[in-house]
């Protein structure tokens, strides 16, 4: 989100507190999230709620680009801080329930990795497109998005 603060900023006037506030609060969303993870997948079932967390996900990155005001934009935030805690607890367990015992701490350690490359990737596009022209930026990196989540969802 770092380096859309300053668009965001622009776009909904917002003062520093605010975008502080936007950014910051993601970390309590996730607390909040963290608390009722573990019950939830124990009553529904963790493959489930997986599935119901991603498709969360996937909606509120729609939503944060859709957003029209600050207050919509908080509430989509707040989703997205719950998904980030119920994915982040409930994937390394449900990993670890369906693979031998000799994989565990090989496959759960997956998810940083993956997280720390996604976060190495975004700087790299960042870096890149903050050199074509403005209009280029947007078109090329939506397209880039669509084309890797067409990719990711077609594994």
């Amino acid at each position: 989100m770092s380096e859309a603060t300053i668009f965001i900023q622009e776009q909904f006037h917002l003062t520093d507190i605010k975008l502080e506030l936007l950014a910051g609060l993601l970390s309590i969303y996730s607390f909040i999230g963290a608390v009722f993870a573990g019950q939830t997948s124990d009553l529904v079932g963790r493959c489930y709620v997986i599935v119901v967390a991603r498709c969360f996900f996937f909606a509120g990155a729609i939503l944060m680009g859709f957003s029209t005001n600050y207050a919509f934009l908080m509430v989509v935030r707040l989703v997205a801080g719950i998904d980030v805690s119920f994915a982040m607890m409930i994937s390394p367990v449900y990993t670890i329930e369906v693979t031998p015992s000799s994989m565990h701490g090989f496959l759960t350690s997956f998810i940083q990795v993956f997280i720390n490359i996604g976060i190495l990737l975004r700087y790299m596009s960042n870096y890149v497109f903050a050199r074509l022209p403005a209009h280029l930026d947007l078109e090329l990196g939506q397209a880039l998005q669509f084309l890797l989540l067409g990719h990711v969802s077609n594994a």
